[in-house]
């Protein structure tokens, strides 16, 4: 369905530690051709673009991941703009978050962002695959942090409001995917210029509910929101 953010399981679990789940990429895709999320064991950062998957490893590499692997957490739609703008000079992210808030019909709704142009500075940010059950603020102690200078290409994501902090990331979630497809990370800062901002509000959310054991068992009831912050901001 159109304007219809699919999340294919709460965020909170991902934040315990549920770092595993039974939901494969080809699942996924039937619910949109645009988003972003994580893989099993946290292989990565994902991109889905124009309905291709994009694993950004650990060391900011990037590549075409085998449709049947899983992912315990991703948020995908199908993506239609309902408006567009250009940035015509300098904008740092917080400028550019301040821009795209300005741009918003309500901050009550999902936005699914587009934005291509030309980067001064980037950086962002992977993890390596972890082989252990660990909470997602541990494992973001193992990021690794890259920069980039004078590269072109576009971020993914949404905007989420605070209220859905237990299923999906809240505020601005955007991921980095370099021009020619080979480099990309999860987005921490940036200097952008010369650039075009699509924005899609969504007012409807389909969120699925794994059935694996590790997640029927868990205890999601805690308020995780300061340890989501910590890690994906």
């Amino acid at each position: 369905m159109s304007n219809t953010l699919y999340v294919s399981s709460p965020v909170n679990a991902l934040v315990q530690g549920i770092l595993r789940e039974d939901k494969t990429l080809e699942q996924v895709l039937a619910h949109g051709d645009f988003g972003l999320g994580t893989f099993n064991d946290l292989d990565g950062e994902m991109v889905l673009v124009d309905g291709v998957f994009y694993q950004l490893k650990s060391d900011g590499s990037a590549l075409i991941p085998d449709l049947n692997i899983g992912t315990p957490y991703a948020c995908v739609t199908h993506f239609k703009p309902s408006q567009s703008f250009p940035i015509s000079k300098s904008c740092t992210y917080q400028e550019l978050q301040q821009l795209i808030a300005n741009s918003m019909l309500s901050s009550n709704l999902i936005y699914a962002i587009r934005i291509e142009g030309e980067f001064v500075k980037l950086r962002a940010r992977s993890v390596p695959r972890q082989e252990a059950y660990r909470p997602l603020v541990d494992v973001a102690g193992d990021q690794q942090e890259f920069q980039y200078e004078k590269i072109t290409g576009q971020l993914v994501g949404f905007w989420t409001p605070d209220f859905m902090h237990s299923i999906s990331v809240p505020g601005f979630h955007l991921h980095f995917l370099s021009s020619d497809k080979k480099h990309g990370g999860h987005l921490l800062d940036c200097l952008i210029e010369d650039a075009t901002i699509w924005l899609q509000p969504l007012d409807q959310m389909d969120l699925d509910l794994p059935h694996t054991l590790e997640y029927l068992k868990a205890n999601l009831d805690k308020d995780n929101s300061a340890d989501l912050n910590k890690a994906e901001h």
